[in-house]
């Protein structure tokens, strides 16, 4: 039976009332991380087409993205503070349908303030310092992209409403779809194969529009055949009490996410102004390292509704098989990674500069990745357990401290004491994530 009409629950009935198993966590995250890679495929397509037909428009395309980007991602962060509400609601249609309506209206919220940050592109872009011949080849795609905005960030509140309600495979199904669209969609309409108008980067807004509308459509459908969702009053006007308690929960998660991405912003440039070869090294090197960040991301999302439900011991013991299940998977790719580095160094580049860069990479990434991979976890259990706080104090003084110090870290060592660097730095966050864990989840009186 296909993916979104299988009426049997993602997750054994048992499993989110006793500590759940490796396996049962596998089931709940392989499905995610196959849907963060083929959402990163199909986020992909449209630079990959425009970079072989229309550079200016690519640029165009960059200077939107730069925009979109952390909106979008600051938006889905803060989603999540739904996710443990809904876990414990599963099971009261009231109070599901209440959580339900208060995701949907921050959504509508959030995807309004990164539709207003798109569409305000071509006003500053100028007084920017963009040159003209980019700000000539936007068009109306701004205007395309802000609707995706909003369509997107909807998207994203049903997703973690699937997510929380353990619909894992529904979310895979959908992400398909997406990559499918985008495969289909963006090249027919930007390059115009045979007697088809090329649109260039105006049909790449087009089916931007037409994908997110189309995903959202499909995401609906799956959450409504859900078995699960058994809400009721979830259509209604928004009540800002409720909405300010899920707030709580999402908005330092989103503000984490968007210190995180405007930090990373500002190390792309740091490092740009040292020359292409660096450059090229460090940005292979946090593609890598996101790559690397999935699984553990994936099995962190997937622990949340079991780690809201369960009392603090047993959301200690998820944790725990959290980091059984992601940490042997991230540290068996970094093996591989660092075993074909010189072979990986040639497909990225010809340059020996870049090759000589990214043979000193593997132990600085190693170190990011894997301190990535713990902190993410440990972070997706404070959010189970509506601790949040913490995590946006320790981003922004990790991330933060990253920003200024990147400067003096690439005029001293180049790229590689600046990823020295981010890895000090991710340490701190992750030993701050784990430390605001074990202290949101004590262990029991008497437990030794």
């Amino acid at each position: 039976m296909s993916w979104h009409t299988d009426p049997t629950p993602a997750d054994p009935p048992s499993t989110r009332h006793r500590s759940p198993s490796v396996l049962d966590l596998l089931r709940g995250a392989v499905p995610l991380y196959l849907s963060m890679v083929a959402s990163l495929v199909g986020t992909a397509v449209v630079a990959l087409v425009l970079a072989h037909s229309h550079t200016t428009a690519l640029a165009a395309h960059a200077l939107v993205t730069a925009v979109l980007a952390p909106a979008i991602l600051a938006g889905q962060g803060a989603l999540r503070g739904t996710m443990p509400f809904v876990a414990r609601a599963e099971g009261d249609p009231e109070a599901l349908g209440a959580v339900v309506r208060d995701g949907a209206w921050l959504a509508l919220l959030f995807g309004s303030v990164s539709a207003v940050a798109v569409a305000s592109v071509p006003l500053w872009a100028g007084a920017a310092g963009v040159a003209a011949p980019i700000r000539a080849a936007l068009g109306p795609y701004p205007w395309f992209v802000t609707s995706y905005a909003l369509l997107a960030t909807l998207g994203a509140s049903v997703t973690t409403l699937l997510v929380a309600l353990g619909r894992n495979r529904a979310v895979l199904g959908s992400s398909l779809v997406h990559t499918a669209l985008s495969i289909l969609l963006v090249p027919v309409l930007v390059t115009g194969p045979g007697p088809l108008p090329a649109l260039g980067l105006t049909g790449a807004g087009i089916a931007l529009v037409v994908d997110g509308a189309a995903v959202l459509a499909l995401k609906v459908f799956l959450v409504r055949r859900s078995p699960e969702f058994r809400a009721r009053g979830w259509c209604g006007p928004p009540r800002p009490r409720r909405m300010w308690s899920v707030l709580r929960v999402g908005l330092p998660s989103g503000a984490s996410l968007l210190v995180k991405s405007l930090a990373l912003g500002v190390l792309g440039v740091v490092v740009a102004r040292s020359g292409p070869a660096e450059a090229v090294a460090h940005q292979f090197l946090l593609l890598t390292g996101t790559l690397l960040f999935f699984p553990a991301l994936a099995v962190g999302q997937s622990a949340i509704p079991l780690m809201a439900v369960a009392d603090p011991h047993r959301a200690r013991r998820v944790l725990l098989t959290g980091y059984v299940l992601a940490l042997p998977v991230t540290l068996a790719s970094l093996a591989l990674v660092w075993s074909q580095h010189p072979r990986i160094a040639v497909m990225v580049s010809p340059d020996p500069a870049v090759g000589a860069l990214m043979a000193a990479a593997p132990p600085c990434l190693v170190w990011v990745a894997s301190a990535d991979n713990v902190q993410v976890i440990a972070g997706m259990g404070l959010i189970a357990l509506r601790r949040t706080a913490p995590t946006l104090v320790a981003f922004g003084i990790g991330y933060g401290s990253l920003a200024v110090a990147s400067e003096p870290l690439v005029r001293a060592g180049g790229v590689t004491l600046l990823w020295v660097g981010y890895g000090v730095a991710v340490t701190g966050l992750a030993l701050g994530q784990v430390v605001a864990f074990l202290r949101a989840a004590p262990r029991p009186a008497g437990d030794g």
